[in-house]
C-alpha cells in the first residue's frame, strides 16, 4: 500500500472497544451514506480490523486506501467508496 495521504477524510466513525464484527458493521453502515470516491475513516483498537477490513473491502466493492497504527494498540483504516461498491 501506498503513504497514507494528507488529505482529511469525508467521514469519520469510532469503533473503540467494540470487537469483531461490529467495527466491519459500523463500516458499512457508515458507507451506504458516502458518494462514490468519498473516503471514511475508521478508527479501531480491535486488532481484528488488520485482516477484516481488507477483506471486508473486496467483498464489497470499496476501496482500502490503508491501516496504520496511529498510537500503540489503535489503528485507523482509510476507505474510499467504491463506484460499483455494495
Amino acid at each position: 500500500m501506498d503513504a497514507m495521504p494528507d488529505t482529511p477524510p469525508d467521514a469519520v466513525i469510532d469503533t473503540f472497544g467494540r470487537l469483531c464484527p461490529v467495527p466491519i458493521i459500523m463500516t458499512a453502515k457508515r458507507m451506504r451514506g458516502l458518494a462514490a470516491g468519498q473516503v471514511l475513516a475508521v478508527f479501531s483498537d480491535d486488532r481484528g480490523i488488520l485482516e477484516d477490513m481488507p477483506l471486508w473491502c473486496r467483498s464489497s466493492r470499496n476501496e482500502l486506501v490503508g491501516i496504520d497504527e496511529v498510537a500503540p494498540g489503535e489503528w485507523r483504516a482509510l476507505v474510499r467508496k467504491g463506484a460499483h461498491a455494495r
